[in-house]
């Protein structure tokens, strides 16, 4: 028998009200798998560059904490 087996052996054998936390559980980890929000080439070719920027610029940390209404730090 398989984990996968296992597991699902293991789930159907709860009783209703445990089932639902199991299958909230499942559904992020199959959503964690999906393409749906991966970057496209382009947006990571634009990170790619970002990053290797040697003279990159960031915004003020309070500029931050104003667009936030609250410090990073917080």
């Amino acid at each position: 028998m398989t984990m996968l087996e296992k597991f699902v052996a293991f789930a159907q054998s709860l009783p209703a009200e445990s089932r639902h936390a199991v299958e909230g559980a499942l559904a992020v980890m199959m959503a964690s798998y999906s393409d749906e929000g991966a970057f496209t080439s382009i947006e990571l070719d634009e990170l790619d560059r970002r990053v290797a920027e040697p003279n990159a610029e960031y915004v003020a940390p309070e500029a931050i904490a104003d667009l936030l209404g609250r410090s990073i730090a917080s």
